[in-house]
This record gives C-alpha cells, sequence and structure tokens, in this order.
C-alpha cells in the first residue's frame, strides 16, 4: 500500500487517542500542534463512510476475478431449486445465491453480489451498535474499521458461503437489541424475533444467540425489570415462525440437516491438541492486536463483576459467551473449524475498540492501536490483488487460494473428452467437483455425483439420462476406484486431465467411460 493510505488508516485507527504525559509521539515537536489539528479536524463519520465505499467497491473488483471455491460452486447448485432447507445447512445462502444471480447471471460476481453487501452493511451495524452502547463516535468508527481489519472476515464472510448472512442477521439482531435495552421500548422483542428467526435460517450456529439473549436476561436485573413481558415470548414465537420452515423440511427429510450439523457435538475422539489448534487459528484469523484488546475487555468485565452495573461490555459478552464456550468444549474433543465462530467477530470489534479507549497510556498498546487496521486491511487487500492478478492464477507455490483456481480449464478440458467419446453426462464422486464442472458447463443438469445422492434431493434428474454413455471423473490420488467396480463393472480408462496454476500441477484426475450405469445411479446412488 502507498505510504499515504497507510497513514490513512493509521489516523482512523488511532484518531480519537489522547497522548498521555510523558509518553513519546512519533512527531517531532515543531510539527505536534499542526498534526494534532489535522487530526482532530477529521470526521470520523465521513472517513468511515468513504473507507466503507473504497473497499466495498475494490472487493467488488477482485472477487469479480476470482474463480469460485466448490463449497460457493455446491451452494450454486442449491440456487438452481429455491428449497426450505438442504442436506448440510439451513437455506439462506441458496436464496441470496438465486436471488444475485438473477440479477447479474451466473458468475462469481453473482454468486457473490449479497456476501460482499453483507459485509458492509455488517460493519454499518457494528459502528451503530457500538456508538449506541458508548457515545464515542471515534470509537463506533474504530469497531467497524476494525472488523474489516479482521483477516476471517475480509477473506472468509465476503465469499457465499451461510458464515456471510450468519454474521450479518446475528449482527443486526444484536443491534436491536441494544437499540430494546436503550429505549425500553418492549415492541422492539418483535424485531429481534424476526431477524433472529432469519439468522437461524442462515446457520444454525445462530441458535446460540437465543441462549446469549436468555443467559442476559437472567443476569441483568434492570433488564429484567423493563424489558421482561408479553412482547419477549411474542418475539420467540416470531423467530420460531421464521425459522419453522427448515424444521418443517427436515422433518420431512428424517431430520438429516440437523442430525449432520448436531451430529458434530459428541464425535467421539479423544482429547488432542484441537483446543490449542483452535485458539492460535482464531488469535491470526481476528487479527492479533484486535484479539489482545479483546482479552482487556474481557479481563476488565470480570473484574468489575461484583460491581452491581451490567456494562455495556458485559451485555456484549454475555450474548457471544454460549457460542464461544461451546466452541471451546467443542474443541477438546474434535477439531473447531476457523470460520465457526465468526458471527460475533462485530462483538469482538466493538469490545477491542472501546478497550482500546482505556489503553491510550501504554506506548505499546497505543502503537498496537494505530496499526492494527493499516496492518490488517493491507495484508487483505494486498492477497485478494495477487490472486485475482495472473500472477496469482499462476502461482508457484501452494496455498489455500489453490481451491480457487483452474476449474475452467479443467472443465473445458472433460468436455472436450465428453464429446470425443459420445458420452451424455459427467459423474463425479465429490460434491466440490460436481458444483465446479456444473457451475462451468453451459449444462449444468448433466453434471451429477453418484455416490451421496441424499445431498441432492433438491433436484430431479431426468430418467432418461442414465440409459445415455457417461464419463466418470475420479481424483488420481484416489483409492475408491476398486470400490466403485463393483458398481460400475462396465467402465473403461479413456484418459487423464489435471487441475492447474500456470505450470504447476494442482490435482489429477483420472476419466473413466461408463458403458451402462446402474437405473437408480441418480436416485441411490452407488453405495460402497
Amino acid at each position: 500500500m502507498h505510504p499515504r493510505q497507510i497513514a490513512f488508516l493509521a489516523a482512523v485507527s488511532n484518531s480519537n487517542q489522547q497522548i498521555a504525559p510523558g509518553v513519546e509521539t512519533a512527531l517531532p515537536v515543531d510539527n505536534a500542534p499542526r498534526a494534532e489539528a489535522e487530526v482532530q479536524s477529521i470526521n470520523p463519520w465521513k472517513v468511515a463512510i468513504l473507507l466503507l465505499a473504497a473497499l466495498t467497491l475494490y472487493r467488488f473488483g477482485v472477487l469479480a476475478q476470482i474463480g469460485l471455491h466448490p463449497d460457493e460452486a455446491y451452494y450454486w447448485l442449491w440456487s438452481r431449486v429455491p428449497s426450505a432447507g438442504y442436506h448440510d445447512h439451513a437455506p439462506m445462502i441458496a436464496w441470496w445465491i438465486w436471488l444475485s444471480t438473477q440479477l447479474l447471471g451466473d458468475n462469481s460476481l453473482g454468486v457473490r453480489l449479497f456476501p460482499i453487501l453483507s459485509v458492509l452493511i455488517a460493519s454499518g451495524a457494528t459502528i451503530a451498535i457500538s456508538w449506541e452502547l458508548y457515545r464515542d463516535r471515534r470509537v463506533a468508527v474504530r469497531a467497524g474499521v476494525w472488523l474489516n481489519a479482521m483477516p476471517l472476515v475480509g477473506f472468509a464472510t465476503l465469499f457465499a458461503t451461510p458464515d456471510a448472512p450468519s454474521m450479518l442477521f446475528w449482527t443486526l439482531t444484536v443491534w436491536a437489541l441494544v437499540w430494546l435495552r436503550r429505549s425500553g421500548d418492549r415492541r422492539i422483542w418483535l424485531l429481534v424475533g424476526l431477524l433472529a428467526g432469519l439468522g437461524c435460517l442462515s446457520k444454525y450456529t445462530n441458535l446460540f444467540l437465543g441462549l446469549g439473549i436468555l443467559v442476559w436476561m437472567i443476569l441483568d436485573s434492570e433488564a429484567r425489570k423493563r424489558l421482561y413481558g408479553p412482547y419477549m415470548f411474542i418475539g420467540g414465537a416470531i423467530a420460531l415462525a421464521v425459522f419453522s420452515p427448515t424444521i418443517v423440511w427436515n422433518f420431512e427429510h428424517h431430520w438429516v440437516s440437523f442430525a449432520k450439523q448436531f451430529g458434530r457435538i459428541d464425535n467421539g475422539q479423544p482429547p488432542s491438541w484441537h483446543t490449542l489448534e483452535f485458539l492460535a487459528g482464531q488469535f491470526g484469523l481476528a487479527n492479533p492486536a484486535i484479539v489482545i484488546f479483546a482479552a482487556i475487555a474481557v479481563t476488565t468485565v470480570w473484574k468489575q463483576r461484583r460491581a452491581g452495573d451490567f456494562s455495556s461490555t458485559a451485555f456484549l459478552l454475555v450474548l457471544s459467551a454460549p457460542l464461544l464456550i461451546y466452541m471451546l468444549l467443542h474443541s477438546f474433543h474434535s477439531r473447531v473449524q476457523g470460520n465457526w465462530p465468526v458471527p460475533v467477530y462485530p462483538t469482538m470489534a466493538i469490545m477491542s475498540a472501546e478497550a482500546a479507549r482505556h489503553c491510550a497510556g501504554s506506548r505499546h498498546l497505543s502503537r498496537m492501536t494505530k496499526w492494527a487496521a493499516p496492518a490488517g486491511i493491507g495484508l487483505i487487500a494486498a492477497t485478494f490483488y495477487y490472486f485475482a492478478s495472473p500472477l496469482g492464477q499462476q502461482a508457484s507455490f501452494s496455498s489455500p487460494a489453490d481451491k480457487l483456481i483452474g476449474w475452467n480449464e479443467l472443465s473445458t478440458d472433460i468436455a472436450h473428452y465428453k464429446l470425443l467419446r459420445g458420452a451424455g453426462w459427467v459423474g463425479t464422486i465429490d460434491y466440490g467437483v460436481t458444483g465446479e464442472l456444473a457451475f462451468n458447463t453451459d449444462d449444468p443438469q448433466h453434471v451429477q455425483e453418484i455416490i451421496s445422492r441424499t445431498r441432492y434431493s433438491f433436484e430431479t434428474v431426468d430418467p432418461k439420462l442414465v440409459e445415455q454413455p457417461g464419463l466418470l471423473v475420479i481424483p488420481s490420488a484416489s483409492g475408491i476406484l476398486e470400490r466403485l467396480r463393483s458398481c460400475l463393472p462396465q467402465m473403461e480408462p479413456v484418459g487423464e486431465v489435471a487441475r492447474r496454476a500456470g505450470k504447476r500441477v494442482l490435482e489429477r484426475y483420472t476419466i473413466f467411460k461408463i458403458k451402462q450405469a446402474p437405473q437408480d445411479i441418480f436416485s441411490t446412488g452407488c453405495v460402497l
């Protein structure tokens, strides 16, 4: 980033800091009065608007140039048949993709339109929550900026996965709760119920926010006096009504989605190093500087727990605590994916921004406050720019971005084999490959997974398709071939293709021709 851009972000992050007596400044003495005047003349609201608008436009530009992640392509398959539920998750992300592709078409930006906008809206809500709680405009702006400086938010929530609507509706629900807490207008419970229900339609993780609300009402005696009443229960009924289509869908599909997600609570694995992995991962994914300030905020709440005053920071912490505690307990026996806690990241940004306001007397913490935003946003922006460029698309080193590269070229190669061999359909053994090949072809209906067919209960496959010869695409390193022969005895290898990043081979695939497949292969699939 240009030095002036870094200085601009540093000013945003540090604009409300008071220089404590005896603390060294980075500016020469003769420039200090003018620099102080310039900082004070900055309007934080304008800075926030300009920065968030610039980041959003930048994200539109770079993400339009980056191919879909296999998970995104899989959710795009869902969106072709909108439903009240799906095998793996709640349906909101599929609804978003359906609407955005109606507007912009089946392309990378069309799939990611609403996730990108959701980060912008969540940033605005983060600023609004912080302002309502602390009435300090610079702390509010810092919270919104720091949210965008968190690598997990700056990377993961911009892609079309359930994390994007999950974080958005969690944050909007907290905003409604803050409004309720400040105004005392119990009718706001109705809005809380609506937003919480939409959050549960986004990802089942959002159910933990409901538990957080109950804990808050139990612990905060003042809230019970002012806010408890019929509207609270009506709000809960609204949340249940909004979520009910997915409950009904699960009932009709043998509770498959609930079983898949809630089955992770205890998988019987022995204790391991997953807890350390979880904590270390969150330290990096949430931005180390921001995590340190969040820890200071939590420590402050703990020290003040007997004061009798349920502070604003305690309120935010209690809402987030059930999810965080569950994640920690889960890590004792199984791996916690890094993206799972992302709904509470806006809350973390707010708590950290408020804690930083009280740390101006520490030279080291003041420097950390100053550089949290430039370092986080700069790293995210530079990474996106690199992988959106031709150089990044042909990178000579391995990285998580490998999952985004080479799918269009691979699909073209497989389409050539399909035409050459007179095949009518392409079979796969993996949902991600299925989604990618379907997204990158003009005929997605003719790409079908042949193993886990319960994932595709939302679609109806043409029964005549199985009567045609097909191609089967299998990762060459897969050990599944011999087991597949019991289901598809009449298949023969016809070639090999590779997914590449420039000259580097990311993965090789063997192609088989299927002369005749079982009649039920697109309903029950191959049982291995």
